[in-house]
């Protein structure tokens, strides 16, 4: 059997193909199927209808692809904190460096303990009893006993609670002159005092008999920086007490250089 050649066979078939559409209408069942192509036909199902898995499939990421999983704060590195590298006793003020009340008046001797005492006439607590996670304390004396101030130092967990801390103290001293309980009882009012960092407060209070000597003056000051708070306290005799001039506030800024850096 001689096979005809391919060209003769095309117009053939199309010529049958358009003489059925045009007796037999619109059915596609007398229709004789398309003429093969050269060209493989693409499958409407394939391209718009994915078969259907039990398992969906992830398309692994391309080179140039990243993924967009956030990223995991907590295993973040944290800066250096060198505040809190510090030992606690580092900010504590040495004879040298706590004001005195007059250059005939040194400090005679000093002393250290853990600060679990309140600080100040006005103060109900110590920084421990309010939340310090350590503290430490400073005393100084004069020769003749009659001056003393007292430093504290503490660190607290973060730096909200060394500011509620030092709300709570400042705020001791609305009814500071009530619990007092002298015959004349004045209490001054709160100033801010310039620091190189952080923030200083300083206030003044004295108590004693009405009249004639016996009465005390005193200084209270206070030291905020992040989580580390100080309070100091100057006190004396009230005839000795420096006119116009507060010895806490001096304390108060040479504390406060005690955080920088």
């Amino acid at each position: 059997m001689v096979r005809r050649p391919r060209a003769l066979l095309l117009p053939a078939l199309l010529t049958l193909t358009l003489g059925a559409t045009a007796c037999g209408g619109d059915d596609p069942a007398a229709s004789p199927a398309p003429a093969p192509s050269s060209t493989a036909p693409v499958s409407p199902t394939a391209s718009a209808s994915p078969q259907p898995s039990a398992t969906p499939t992830i398309p692994a990421p391309t080179g140039g692809s990243k993924p967009s999983r956030r990223p995991n704060r907590t295993l973040a590195p944290l800066p250096p904190q060198q505040l809190l590298a510090r030992p606690v006793g580092s900010h504590l003020l040495d004879a040298a460096r706590m004001p005195t009340l007059a250059e005939d008046l040194p400090w005679a001797s000093t002393a250290e303990a853990e600060g679990d005492e309140p600080v100040g006439a006005c103060q109900k607590a110590s920084l421990f009893d309010i939340g310090a996670l350590r503290t430490v304390e400073r005393r100084f004396v004069t020769a003749d006993g009659s001056t003393t101030a007292t430093q504290v130092v503490g660190r607290f967990p973060d730096g909200a609670s060394a500011w509620r801390a030092a709300e709570v103290l400042l705020a001791w001293r609305a009814d500071c002159a009530e619990r007092l309980q002298h015959p004349r009882t004045v209490v001054g009012e709160v100033r801010d005092v310039p620091v190189s960092t952080g923030t200083g407060s300083v206030y003044p209070a004295s108590y004693g008999p009405r009249k004639g000597d016996g009465g005390r003056a005193t200084g209270f000051g206070l030291v905020r920086k992040g989580s580390w708070l100080s309070v100091v306290e100057v006190a004396t005799d009230e005839a000795r007490w420096p006119s116009g001039r507060n010895p806490a506030r001096q304390a108060v800024r040479r504390i406060a250089a005690t955080f920088r850096g």
